[in-house]
Order: structure tokens, then C-alpha cells, then sequence
């Protein structure tokens, strides 16, 4: 397909407000969508649009359902808003759990200092990030610290080191350590260390997306899938959606927070915005009644 040139002009809120109207978008209170359309952005907002327009194939003009009105747009946004806070609450409590195993699992058997010896690593390439990731970080203040009163090793130790890295290289020191590291450390979370590394990959793309206020709900998510532990195959269908990380956050945190309520209070929040469309997040219908959410 050719390109042209981009003639759009940035408009004011209330002839955006005009031009969706104009498609069909029912506005029971203007006011508030003026409000919406200033704080939160036309733009961002027109992504919770899309699910509720249809485009003409004769004029390649996007038209809203009948029936559809602002509100269900700003319903679904509240509602992706608020499961992005859950998914960081989540994941916070994963993450933190994770660098507790590391260095219970790790190095109190193997030493403060293990991850400068890459005899403790499977593969040498998340080492390398890992180490390098260490030397650009010394703003931290358990790294600076250390770097200002100790002479030898050259680095930290591994629990303030584990406070600078980010869950991206945390997930990546865990999936390039030595099998029996990470058997050690699965031992911890209840779950076999293969389908474990691919679980903080397939957490780490969820807490990227909701850290940077990205829409979650239905985006797709063909990287880095995670893999089906044996007692959860049948619920994590298909694991190209958001449904089968929620699975597996929820998962984790039976081992990592005995007694949360976030399973329940992600069923809540589900029923409390009924317009939502489940199909897209790739829940299943009822998915709400199966054992592992009740």
C-alpha cells in the first residue's frame, strides 16, 4: 500500500466530541465527556473505542454500533485501568517472592557472590545482562553503599544488587541459572522450573504493559506464551491472551501469598463492568465458576 502524506490537524476537545458524535457515538453527558476527552486524551480513549465501531467497506469509514455511548467507552477504560493495578499488585508480590528464592536458594548454598562466577549459570548470555545491568545501577543505595565501603569483590552482593534490577532481568538471571539453581528455586513457587521461566517471561510482558499505562485487556500476546503447567492445561486456553497470564499470576500467588483475596477480587472487578467483552481477554463463558477461581 502507498503512502500519503498525514494531513490530520489536532482538534480541540469539543469538535472531537462533534466528530464522534457525528459516527454515530451516543453522548448522554457532555460535560463529562469533554472532561475525559481534555484529562485523559482522544487518543487514548479511541482505543476503547474500537471495539464498538465497524468500518463501511464502500467509504473505509469507522461507524459506531447502535446503541453504543460514551459511557461503555469509559466504562471499558476504568475497567482496563483498574485490572492493570491489580496485575501490578500481583505481580509486586511475585517479583519480591522471587528475589527471597533467589537468594535463600542460591546463595546461601552458593555464596553473597555467586553471579560473578558463571559456573552457576546454564547459559552465559542472561549472566552477561545480569552483570552489566549491576554496573550501570550504582544509584541505588544499597549498591552505592557498597561500591563506597568495600574494596573487594568488585561488585555487591547479591540482595542489593536484587533491589536494581528489574523484573525483565530478574526473570532473565532466573531462566540462565544452572538447573539445579533453578530447581532449587522452583521448589519454592510449586511448580517445575521449565514452565516457571516461562511464566516470569509471560509476567514480565504484563507488568511492562500496565507499568506504562498500556492498554491490557485485549492486547495480544503472541510473545513469550506461557507454558501450560499439567494441572492447569484445561484452564489455559489459549495462552496467546490476557486470560492465561491472569491464570498463571493467580497461580503463583496461592504459593507466594496463602490467603489472597485477588483471585476473588479479580471476579469482582469482571462483574462490575458487565459490557465488557470477556471474549477478547479469552475467557471462556464461565469461566468465573471453574475450581480455580472459586
Amino acid at each position: 500500500m502507498a503512502k500519503v502524506p498525514y494531513t490530520k490537524p489536532a482538534l480541540p476537545p469539543a469538535q472531537l466530541l462533534a466528530h464522534v458524535v457525528s459516527r454515530g457515538l451516543v453522548v448522554p453527558n457532555p460535560v463529562e465527556a469533554l472532561h475525559a476527552l481534555e484529562y485523559v486524551g482522544y487518543y487514548r480513549l479511541l482505543i476503547y473505542m474500537r471495539p464498538y465501531q465497524s468500518t463501511n467497506p464502500a467509504t473505509g469509514v469507522r461507524h459506531f454500533a447502535a446503541g453504543t455511548t460514551f459511557d461503555h467507552v469509559l466504562s471499558l477504560y476504568r475497567f482496563d485501568r483498574e485490572l492493570r493495578l491489580l496485575c501490578l499488585d500481583a505481580v509486586e508480590k511475585i517479583e519480591v517472592a522471587l528475589r527471597a528464592a533467589v537468594i535463600s536458594q542460591v546463595a546461601v548454598p552458593a555464596g553473597p557472590h555467586f553471579y560473578l562466577d558463571p559456573a552457576h549459570f546454564e547459559r552465559l548470555d542472561p549472566f552477561v545482562v545480569f552483570y552489566q545491568t549491576t554496573r550501570r545501577e550504582d544509584r541505588h543505595l544499597a549498591v552505592k553503599h557498597y561500591l563506597r565501603q568495600y574494596s573487594t569483590p568488585d561488585s555487591p552482593p547479591i540482595w542489593a544488587v536484587m533491589e536494581a534490577l528489574t523484573f525483565g532481568a530478574l526473570s532473565r538471571l532466573y531462566s540462565g541459572l544452572a538447573l539445579k539453581h533453578r530447581k532449587a528455586v522452583a521448589l519454592r513457587f510449586g511448580y517445575d522450573e521449565t514452565v516457571l521461566a516461562s511464566w516470569f517471561r509471560s509476567i514480565n510482558l504484563v507488568r511492562n504493559i500496565s507499568a506504562h499505562h498500556s492498554r491490557l485487556w485485549n492486547s495480544p500476546m503472541h510473545v513469550d506464551q506461557p507454558l501450560a503447567a499439567k494441572k492447569l492445561r484445561s484452564e489455559m486456553t489459549p495462552t496467546d491472551r490476557l486470560y492465561a497470564r491472569l491464570i498463571v499470576l493467580g497461580a503463583l500467588l496461592e504459593a507466594v501469598d496463602p490467603g489472597s483475596d485477588w483471585k476473588q477480587r479479580l471476579v469482582g472487578l469482571v462483574k462490575h463492568y458487565p459490557t465488557v467483552p470477556l471474549g477478547l481477554i479469552g475467557m471462556p463463558a464461565g469461566w468465573e465458576n471453574s475450581p480455580f477461581w472459586t
